[in-house]
């Protein structure tokens, strides 16, 4: 490896077997005068320890009078690790015997040193040599460096992949540059991608990758130092650089010097030549010369091996999209032969891709059609607008399929030779039904010449035949709508007439939407109906029509598209069901399906309830039962006695709800204002919390009536709780008020509130709608409300105020008889003597 224009240490070897050292004393002294690096071999053993340790040298000074055969054996020994060393011959003064002097320039010795040795003469001798040495070594760099330009020029015509030009780059740059870490950075404009090639030969790191950004910060910094300055960079022995930041960079991968060598396009960079030395080689502008020869071809090559991956690249997801696509792929040139078909075309048609090379699209047609699909596929050729071309194609094993192909022609540079690509569809189906319809017309047609003469009878029957159809349309009581391809009304049948109050004569040539779609839904029908209009809707479609006073009924269309001549939609006609019914007994069959469930988990909550209850009951009332009970102590225990019959009585409720048993009321003689007193109290906490201001406007005139006190407990609190949900975050303070009074013979309760009002009226009182959250609500409140009221022979309405909503509960008036059920008088007086409990607990 040539690195330098001149040598620097000289190396230089004598060799005299059997000679001494006294002899080649003045030589030792001037050697180490002039500074050479100088060994002495006067033996075999020294000579072979030499060849052993293939050590080289600049000049051997041989002492042709001593056993010349074996030291020019040695000699030849040692050119082979170092075939440029001269070797100079030492002889006794006088004239030198011609055949010695013969075998020494075959041999190629250069000049001759006498004995005894004169330094004057010796200096001479060896500054010739060593600057022959020196030429010989330009010369030699220099070949090289043309080697090297040749090759280089030869790559960058070579057909080959960013990776394997950056190898073949990386290995010619070697035998001139010493270096242990090379890279190559290139950016391809156009994707704005960047392709790095990377060889650390201290770490064996061999890498190539493409990305959007440099990932290693030596090849960022590098990048960026070269855009900076415009120019090549060399710095050498970075141990003494004063930049701190580069230093430490460059020190952590133990990088004593470098050289960056920038490629431009048209004066914009485009990449560099990153070449770095751990080993403390030297770089210099001669380095830097040396790539500058060759750096345009480099650029170039580089680009054109980015465009050569990139075209790969997408070849390869060409190759994969037509090989894994879903229907048979073509491509053949402008006779018809095959140059390729994808797997599937392959599977299908029972052929290897050997085989359809050498067959035309014409060897797969029945023989008794292959005139008319070659007329077809000229003229396919000659006009390729209409690229579509039906036939049938032949499997290898016989079968027939109905295909449909449409074909894409792709035209060279002259215009003259084309490449079809085909993509083909299976059409057996349609082509049969086609096939049923020609038939048809054909045999219209044998029918219309063979009755020429009657002709008049024939439009006779025709005209009975299309007023038949016109009432069979007008009499069915299926929908016919017609409308055309931008959705303006044609034809409505008088089933359409009937049912929605819509003559034809009134909507013709208006919008199908305007006329019957609702306005409340139109928004989420748009989707819909847009696909309707374009084609691309199936066989079937369920959409609304409101009739004329706005009712809406839910119809099932089957839809049938009629194309002219170019293949585009011009009617569209739609055959309607009414399916509301339906729709409803669908909803109604979920509703049952879901108070199956809920009575199911009603009767296993019933009964884990009933148990703790009965202790709190029975413990409440074992308590009552104890002497001396302060008057507070009593009246919380009547509390808790009172609320657990409450709960009791509600579980009993819903246990009866869910097993559809009849539920018994417990009617009581009370007053209805104490008992909405008491939901009240429940909930006052609450609303006092949330400062909802509590109205209570209760008439005191009020009369007693007979109702079951837990039922109407249980209609007052969800009231009052639907109105404390409905106001606690109205953004004014919440207003809850009540309000009692007497109106004939019925009792009226009011529960107004100053919320967002009442959503939908019509399902207020449906059982499972809320329009709480997810959650927070189950539908069953009002639902359950509206039963307890209904039971009692009373009415429960909810309607809207300007502020918000009302509630209003109305009740008979009952008197008390003698079968109502009366109030337990609890004693005080007990005796607990000889008195004994049996507990029974259920749960362990």
């Amino acid at each position: 490896m040539v690195n330098e224009l001149v040598t620097t240490t000289k190396k230089i070897l004598v060799i005299s077997l059997g000679g001494k050292d006294t002899e080649y004393a003045t030589l030792r002294d001037y050697f180490v005068q002039e500074d050479y690096e100088t060994s002495f071999v006067y033996n075999e053993r020294d000579l072979y320890g030499l060849l052993e340790n293939k050590k080289c040298f600049d000049v051997i000074l041989l002492d042709v009078e001593r056993e010349l055969d074996k030291q020019i054996v040695s000699i030849q020994s040692l050119k082979r690790y170092c075939p440029h060393t001269i070797v100079v011959p030492v002889t006794k003064e006088g004239d030198m015997d011609i055949t010695l002097e013969m075998r020494m320039l075959s041999q190629g010795f250069y000049e001759r040193i006498t004995k005894p040795v004169h330094c004057e003469s010796l200096k001479g001798i060896l500054r010739r040599v060593f600057q022959k040495i020196d030429t010989d070594r330009i010369l030699k760099r220099l070949e090289q460096e043309r080697e090297i330009a040749k090759n280089i020029n030869r790559l960058v015509l070579s057909y080959q992949t960013y990776k394997d030009f950056c190898n073949a780059l990386c290995l010619e740059l070697r035998r001139i540059v010493e270096f242990d870490y090379f890279s190559i950075i290139s950016r391809f404009e156009s994707s704005g991608e960047y392709y790095t090639y990377l060889l650390d030969l201290e770490q064996n790191i061999h890498n190539f990758q493409i990305s959007t950004e440099l990932t290693t910060n030596l090849e960022r910094y590098f990048y960026e130092d070269v855009s900076k300055c415009g120019k090549a960079v060399i710095k050498n022995e970075l141990y003494k650089d004063r930049d701190r930041d580069e230093k430490c960079m460059l020190n952590n991968d133990k990088i004593t010097s470098y050289m960056v060598y920038p490629l431009f396009i048209d004066n914009a960079l485009s990449g560099c030549i990153n070449i770095l030395s751990k080993s403390g080689a030297q770089y210099t502008e001669t380095h830097r010369n040396l790539i500058d020869q060759v750096s345009a071809q480099i650029t170039v090559a580089l680009m054109n091996t980015m465009l050569l991956d990139s075209l790969t690249t997408s070849q390869k997801k060409y190759k994969d999209m037509v090989e894994n696509a879903p229907e048979i792929i073509f491509k053949m040139d402008s006779h018809g032969k095959f140059l390729h078909v994808n797997r599937l075309g392959l599977d299908l048609l029972g052929y290897s891709a050997k085989e359809m090379s050498r067959m035309y699209l014409f060897d797969l047609i029945p023989s008794e059609n292959v005139a008319v699909v070659k007329e077809q596929y000229n003229m396919l050729m000659s006009a390729p607008k209409d690229n579509r071309l039906v036939t049938a194609l032949l499997t290898r094993y016989g079968k027939v399929l109905d295909v449909e192909i449409f074909c894409s022609v792709q035209y060279d540079t002259s215009h003259r030779n084309y490449i079809v690509s085909a993509f083909v569809r299976d059409v057996t189906e349609r082509r049969d039904l086609e096939k049923k319809v020609s038939e048809y017309h054909e045999r219209l047609e044998n029918l219309l010449r063979e009755n020429t003469l009657r002709l008049s009878e024939t439009k006779k029957k025709m005209y009975h035949q299309k007023k038949f159809l016109d009432a069979l349309i007008q009499n069915t009581k299926v929908y016919v709508v017609t409308i055309n391809s931008k959705g303006k009304v044609v034809f409505v049948n008088r089933a359409i007439e009937n049912r929605f109050g819509y003559a034809l004569k009134e909507v013709f040539g208006k919008s199908v939407v305007d006329v019957f779609i609702p306005r409340d839904r139109m928004a989420d029908l748009l989707d819909d109906i847009q696909m309707l209009l374009s084609g691309d809707r199936g066989e079937q479609i369920e959409l609304p029509f409101a009739t004329r006073d706005n009712h809406v009924r839910d119809i099932l269309w089957n839809v049938t598209y009629f194309k002219d001549e170019y293949d585009a939609v011009s009617n569209i006609n739609l055959f309607g069901y009414d399916v509301t019914e339906q729709n409803v007994l669908r909803e109604q069959l979920i509703q049952a399906e879901k108070m199956s469930s809920l009575g199911t988990m009603i009767s296993g909550v019933a009964h884990e309830l009933n148990n703790p209850l009965s202790i709190i009951l029975n413990f409440g009332e074992l308590m009552m039962m104890r002497e001396k009970l302060s008057k507070s102590a009593t009246n919380r225990l009547q509390h808790i006695i009172d609320a657990s019959q409450r709960c009791a009585r509600i579980v009993e409720n819903l246990l009866k709800f869910a097993t559809k048993r009849k539920t018994v009321r417990r009617e009581q003689y009370i007053c209805i204002n104490e008992v909405l007193k008491e939901a009240l109290a429940l909930k006052l906490h609450e609303l006092r919390v949330n400062n909802i201001k509590v109205e209570q406007l209760l008439s005191h005139n009020l009369p007693m009536t007979m109702v079951d006190r837990v039922q109407l407990m249980q209609v007052f609190i969800n009231l009052i709780n639907n109105a404390y949900d409905a106001v606690k975050n109205a953004p004014d303070r919440g207003i809850l008020t009540l309000r009692t009074s007497r109106k004939g013979g019925e009792i009226v309760i009011e529960f107004e509130d100053n919320g967002p009002g009442i959503q939908d009226q019509e399902k207020l009182f449906t059982l499972f709608y809320t329009t709480k959250e997810v959650g927070k609500g189950t539908g069953l409140g009002l639902a359950v409300s509206y039963g307890i009221v209904k039971g009692h022979g009373g009415t429960i309405i909810g309607d809207n105020t300007q502020k918000g909503a009302i509630f209003t509960v109305m009740l008979p008036i009952k008197e008390q008889t003698n079968k109502d059920i009366k109030l337990p008088v609890i004693k005080r007086e007990y005796n607990f003597k000889c008195l004994h409990l049996l507990l029974v607990e259920d749960e362990v």
